[in-house]
């Protein structure tokens, strides 16, 4: 013979049941509405260095000041490179050449780079280099970049741009 019981709630203890939910659930409720009255609101976070909102910076190409323009043919430009400082220039036109090494006192002439360019360049021994663009005529396609050692950071440079217009930047 085999006794079985069966669980079966009372009214009484699915009233507490009911009445103990209903309690979390305004305590719980009453606890967010205190939170959110008395939490702080969240502020942006501005660092110290950045613009204020009515100040605007121009865009980098107003900001920077042509060395001089030229005049591409079919869109295709010849740079001569020209190293008088006292260290290797490591050099690369971008997606044109793969980088490299101009010893001092040596040129090179790269012919037939499509403008837009950029070409980037450092002294190899970590020095600061300073490119100077010189031979510039608005009726020609060619025109001379000559590295020297730079004297000062603010006078550092490593990359010089050619834009499609035929201006030349370098910064």
């Amino acid at each position: 013979m085999t006794i079985s019981t069966v669980f079966k709630p009372t009214n009484l203890r699915r009233g507490l049941s009911l009445l103990g939910n209903s309690l979390l659930l305004l305590s719980v409720l009453g606890v967010a509405k205190v939170n959110a009255q008395t939490a702080p609101t969240a502020q942006p976070y501005e660092p110290s260095y950045m613009v204020a909102p009515t100040e605007t910076l121009p865009p980098l190409r107003t900001r920077l000041i042509s060395r001089g323009s030229i005049a591409p043919v079919r869109g295709e430009v010849t740079i001569t490179l020209r190293n008088m400082g006292p260290s290797e220039i490591t050099y690369e036109a971008i997606a044109a050449t793969e980088p490299r090494t101009l010893a001092s006192g040596e040129e090179t002439v790269l012919s037939g780079l499509s403008a837009p360019t950029t070409i980037s360049f450092y002294e190899k021994d970590g020095g600061l280099t300073q490119a100077t663009v010189s031979d510039v005529s608005s009726r020609d396609d060619a025109f001379t970049v000559e590295f020297t050692q730079a004297p000062t950071l603010d006078e550092d440079s490593n990359s010089m741009v050619l834009l499609e217009t035929g201006n030349i930047f370098v910064f």
